[in-house]
C-alpha cells in the first residue's frame, strides 16, 4: 500500500469508529481523530457525502468478501451455511447501521443495486434449500434473505444495547430465521394462539 491508500485506509477506519458512536461527527472531528488536518480528509473527501458514499462503498465490499469467504454456494445444509454467512457478516453489521440512519447515499441506485449484487449468493442459497425440500416454498426468497438480514441487524443492535450476549446471537439469528418463535413449525391458519 502507498502512503496515500494508508492515509485514506486510516481516514476511513477512523471515521467509521467514529461515526459508529456519534453519526453527527464533523468532518473536522474525523479529521482530528485521524491525526490530520482538514486539508487532507478534504482532499480525499470534499464533502461529508462523498465521505459516507466511501464508508458505504468500503463497508460493502468487506460485506461481500466476508459473504463470499463464508461460501454460501456450498452443498452443505442450509443452516451449516447461514451460520458461516451470519458469523462472518455480523460483525460488520455496526458499521452499516450507522450507515443507514439518515444516510442518504443508500437510495442511489448504484448502492441499492451492488447491495442486491452482493446478497445474490444468499438469494441462491434460499433458492437451493427450498428445491431440496429444506425451506418453505410458499414464502418468497427475497422474504426469508431480507428476514436473514434482519435478523443479523436486531442482532447487532441487541449486543450494542446488552440485551443479548454474543455468544448466543448466531445461533438466535439462523433458528429465529429457520424455525420462527412458535412453538410448532407448521404453520396455523386463524391468527396468533
Amino acid at each position: 500500500m502507498t502512503s496515500t491508500d494508508l492515509t485514506r485506509r486510516r481516514l476511513l477506519d477512523t471515521a467509521a469508529t467514529l461515526l459508529c458512536k456519534d453519526n453527527g461527527a464533523s468532518l473536522a472531528e474525523v479529521a482530528a481523530a485521524a491525526g490530520v488536518g482538514r486539508t487532507t480528509l478534504h482532499r480525499y473527501f470534499p464533502s461529508r457525502h462523498d465521505l459516507l458514499l466511501a464508508l458505504a462503498e468500503d463497508a460493502l465490499e468487506r460485506v461481500e468478501a466476508a459473504v463470499s469467504a463464508a461460501r454460501p454456494e456450498a452443498d452443505e445444509p442450509v443452516a451449516v451455511v447461514l451460520t458461516r454467512v451470519a458469523t462472518a457478516v455480523l460483525p460488520l453489521a455496526d458499521e452499516l447501521r450507522f450507515l443507514d440512519v439518515g444516510a442518504a447515499v443508500w437510495d442511489l441506485p448504484e448502492m441499492v443495486e451492488r447491495w442486491y449484487d452482493l446478497s445474490r449468493p444468499v438469494d441462491d442459497l434460499v433458492s437451493r434449500a427450498k428445491a431440496k425440500g429444506e425451506l418453505r416454498l410458499d414464502l418468497p426468497t427475497a422474504w426469508v434473505v431480507d428476514l436473514f438480514v434482519a435478523a443479523i441487524w436486531a442482532a447487532s443492535s441487541g449486543i450494542s444495547d446488552g440485551r443479548i450476549a454474543r455468544r448466543d446471537a448466531i445461533k438466535l439469528i439462523v433458528d429465529t430465521v429457520l424455525n420462527g418463535v412458535t412453538l410448532s413449525a407448521s404453520p396455523k391458519s386463524g391468527g396468533a394462539r
